[in-house]
């Protein structure tokens, strides 16, 4: 399954740059079915972009959750990504991803025998919307995902979509057709969510030949200032030792999976405290004791599963604060960090 899995990344990834650098397209047959796993959520996440949603984040997170589908560290945030056969029964065929709980990535957008979708995803016309009931595929798959979860209160969409077009932008035709479309987002298309809009990554070499890359983030911020989410320093702090492989030079765009994680981990961070939404930490002061499955997650470096520590069994753990969503605080050796607590024994041989 880990091999499968890795061929699949490893297909989707040469795929989408291909895409990227403007080589000759050619279809892939894949669609994605967003259904509701009937568990009530107070807040929905769904991330829409182009191959930074579909090579990474719509893979790399089904690893960074734990074994019940959480993203640790975060708050009440649980995704699940199933590949299926069952409309098609060899690679290559029509397949189907499965995507449930309250943290989507829009994926793709295509459908079986469409090849005309790969082309529509990296242009600006996949985000359009006119406000009257016309719009793009990534606007039809965000409101499928909200139209199958009736279970989730409150939506929460990020565009990160703009990555070729930054490239191509030499004057305000490409920002300002945006600007339009992302107005009916907010005014037209979904009134009742908050949406935002995360800034394009443009430092990389992937844009030293462009001319105005940096336009299309410099319009978006003065436009939406309350809705853009401005990643700059972020991805320089990170460039290039956190890009998806420095040493391949093929690769000039895409950053590693611990940087999608995190960052897509930041967003939802931040967009929760925009939310009023705090981290529901009940006091509690215990002594517990690691065992063999015991695996420690930091608390201030969001990253996940990804880089997830697995310790000694037979450790004493001072257990100073308890999560709704099944995670403890804890002190080890002086280090705040988290644990779940079915990870935990109540005595030193329980193991």
């Amino acid at each position: 399954m880990n091999y499968l899995r890795r061929r699949q990344k490893a297909a989707l990834h040469i795929f989408w740059l291909l895409i990227l650098v403007m080589q000759p397209m050619q279809a892939v047959f894949a669609t994605t079915s967003y259904e509701s796993d009937g568990v009530a959520y107070e807040e929905g996440y769904i991330f829409v972009g182009e191959s930074h949603i579909n090579i990474a984040c719509t893979h790399v997170y089904s690893d960074a959750v734990d074994e019940s589908g959480n993203l640790p560290g975060v708050e009440n945030v649980h995704y699940e990504l199933v590949w299926t056969y069952d409309i098609g029964d060899q690679p290559g065929n029509p397949n189907r991803y499965i995507m449930k709980g309250n943290l989507f990535f829009v994926f793709g957008g295509l459908e079986p025998n469409d090849s005309n979708e790969t082309t529509l995803h990296t242009s600006k016309e996949y985000i359009y919307s006119d406000g009257q009931g016309q719009h793009g595929v990534a606007v039809t798959k965000i409101h499928e995902i909200m139209e199958n979860n009736p279970n989730i209160a409150h939506w929460n969409i990020i565009s990160w979509h703009g990555a070729v077009q930054a490239a191509k932008t030499t004057d305000q035709s490409i920002p300002d057709y945006y600007v339009a479309s992302y107005r009916n987002w907010i005014a037209y298309e979904f009134p009742e969510a908050d949406v935002y809009f995360l800034s394009i990554s443009t430092m990389t070499k992937f844009y030293r030949p462009a001319r105005n890359p940096e336009l299309l983030n410099e319009v978006l911020k003065e436009s939406f200032p309350d809705n853009f989410l401005d990643y700059t320093e972020f991805y320089n702090q990170r460039y290039p030792q956190g890009m998806w492989d420095p040493n391949q030079r093929s690769d000039s765009l895409h950053w590693s999976s611990e940087t999608y994680v995190e960052l897509v981990t930041d967003i939802i961070n931040e967009i929760q405290h925009r939310r009023g939404i705090a981290y529901a930490v009940t006091e509690v002061v215990n002594t517990l004791h690691t065992n063999e499955n015991t695996v420690i997650y930091p608390v201030f470096n969001l990253f996940g599963a990804i880089l997830s520590t697995r310790v000694d069994a037979g450790l004493p753990v001072y257990v100073t604060g308890v999560t709704k969503n099944g995670y403890l605080r804890i002190d080890l050796k002086g280090f705040i960090d988290s644990v779940h607590r079915a990870d935990l024994s109540e005595d030193k041989e329980a193991v």
